[in-house]
């Protein structure tokens, strides 16, 4: 079963420029305004979070690499 990408109009605006790079993906902003990214479907579970937007893809990317 393959997961599918979020609809474009659920990426948050600060996201836009790296969701094509990370489509599959899930990524929100905290009450605390940390930012959350998680990836549906993984085992376990991949779940990031970032003080800032270019910090939370750098760790995405670094997750991506460990993933493969």
């Amino acid at each position: 079963m393959e997961h599918s990408p979020p609809p474009h109009d659920e990426v948050p605006d600060w996201w836009r420029p790296y969701a094509a790079e990370f489509p599959y993906w899930h990524v929100w902003r905290g009450v605390s305004g940390l930012l959350y990214a998680r990836r549906p479907l993984t085992s376990p579970p991949a779940v990031i979070r970032a003080t800032d937007v270019g910090d939370l893809r750098d760790q995405i990317k670094n997750r991506e690499g460990q993933m493969a």
